[in-house]
């Protein structure tokens, strides 16, 4: 057991330090002197549930097999009694005998997706998807036919959560290395399709402020779009700038000034309007007809999402220049 115990302490340290591209093969390395595999998939939080009926891979990593793997589950992965399993959730992972549960169930599409990536035996375990966050599993496969023992099953519950655990570290760290002093930071990593691996609780907060309905467990669809043009978003209470870093998509978000969104008239008359000035005061002032300044003061009221005189200068005070 002190082996063991030194194999979660190293792999604290591999995420620490690893980068995100070679986390997942790192983990598998570690995890094989205890538990012997001839291939693996590694879900790192990126499947999603339809319909609780097949499970969506957004990303994975593949261990000795075929890359084509993960399209061809996909293909079959609703009549797979052992993706049903897995979204219902399992209280310790699952040793499958291939051969056996498929040919038994009569499941021909699986079972010849089984023989074409050499799976004869897997073991599976996981979190499952659920509304709060996204799911990440492990499979293990054995092409012989030795299949996964009780203590193998053991070892493997024991280790998950800190698998899991070192996968947000992992996320974590791949941040900070970008902005080691992360003051007031409010930074993402989004995968590949957009589902946010990590994330400052800055990020959530400004991304609730621009879109105020519903948890975010992916970026929404205006600043993916925008991701795929490489250009920044700019809505009316944020903005949103994204680069590349491998396969991920490291995000930073800041609140929009409030004297930023307005125009300079706008902004001119609601800072006199909110000093005390009257209509006709402003629009002498500014050189405008009392008509621009009450439409200036009413947009600036709409974005500032005011209601009140008093509610307009607090605004302003806090965003002044």
């Amino acid at each position: 057991m002190q082996a063991f115990s030194r194999t979660l302490i190293d792999l604290y340290h591999v995420a620490e330090n690893t980068s995100l591209q070679g986390f997942p093969e790192e983990v598998l390395r570690l995890l094989q002197p205890w538990i012997h595999f001839d291939g693996a998939v590694f879900g790192m939080g990126e499947s999603q549930a339809e319909a609780q009926a097949n499970l969506h891979i957004v990303h994975a990593h593949i261990h000795d097999r075929d890359a084509s793997l993960l399209a061809d589950y996909e293909a079959v992965s609703a009549a797979d009694p052992v993706t049903g399993a897995f979204l219902a959730g399992l209280a310790s992972p699952m040793p499958v005998d291939c051969e056996v549960l498929y040919a038994n169930r009569r499941l021909e599409e699986v079972d010849a997706f089984a023989h074409r990536h050499r799976l004869r035996h897997l073991m599976l375990y996981g979190d499952a998807p659920s509304a709060e966050r996204n799911g990440r599993w492990m499979v293990l496969y054995r092409s012989d036919n030795s299949a996964f023992q009780s203590i193998e099953a053991e070892l493997l519950h024991a280790a998950w959560f800190h698998v899991s655990r070192a996968v947000d570290i992992n996320r974590a760290a791949a941040l900070d290395r970008q902005d080691p002093q992360h003051a007031q930071r409010a930074s993402a990593l989004a995968n590949p399709r957009g589902l946010i691996e990590a994330a400052d609780p800055q990020f959530h907060a400004l991304l609730e402020r621009e879109w105020p309905a519903g948890a975010h467990k992916s970026l929404p669809q205006a600043v993916l779009d925008c991701a795929a043009r490489g250009q920044s978003y700019r809505g009316r209470r944020i903005e949103v700038t994204m680069r590349r870093q491998d396969a991920w998509l490291v995000c930073v978000a800041r609140a929009i000034e409030q004297h930023g969104i307005l125009t300079p008239g706008e902004y001119a008359a609601a800072r006199r309007f909110a000093a005390g000035m009257s209509n006709k005061e402003i629009a002498r002032e500014l050189g405008v007809s009392p008509h621009t300044v009450r439409s200036q003061l009413s947009n600036a009221y709409a974005k500032l999402d005011v209601h009140d005189k008093a509610a307009l200068a607090q605004r302003l005070m806090n965003q002044a220049p």
